[in-house]
């Protein structure tokens, strides 16, 4: 019996150590995962840190992109606006052109109009005149002296 008892204090002891082991293992189980959940909780807040400075750089970005095809839009606007002027210039000063070109022609046709006019009203007289000479001296040249100055 002495034998038994001294086994049975043996297994206790060893049970002792087990449980103290397990008691030991359980607490640095739980301080391991008490330093992982720190660690988690310090990546989390640095990833939506990281996350945050992401999104305003993106934002940034945006805005820059925003901006730049603002005014490439807004100087491709001028550039259209001003090239549509002055070809609506071009074209109009091609009319006035044409519309001068015309006046001016009318005027030449008017004044060559005005010249010849003028010389036939001379000839007329010059002839009228000669035929009244010739009449005066029954010469029946004045017909002749007309066509011919009229040419």
């Amino acid at each position: 019996m002495f034998d038994f008892l001294s086994k049975e204090l043996l297994r206790l002891q060893e049970e002792r150590k087990i449980h103290a082991f397990v008691m030991l293992a359980e607490r640095q189980r739980r301080m391991r995962e008490a330093e992982e959940s720190g660690r988690r909780q310090v990546e989390e807040m640095q990833r939506q840190e990281e996350d945050e400075i992401f999104r305003q750089v993106i934002k940034v970005h945006q805005s820059t992109v925003d901006s730049y095809l603002e005014d490439i839009i807004l100087s491709s606007m001028e550039n259209t606006a001003e090239e549509q002027a002055r070809e609506e210039i071009q074209r109009m000063a091609v009319e006035i052109n044409d519309i001068a070109y015309e006046m001016e022609n009318r005027y030449a046709l008017k004044m060559h109009i005005r010249g010849c006019l003028q010389q036939f009203t001379t000839c007329l007289s010059i002839c009228i005149c000669t035929y009244i000479s010739n009449l005066r001296h029954r010469k029946g040249r004045a017909i002749l002296f007309m066509a011919t100055s009229l040419v």
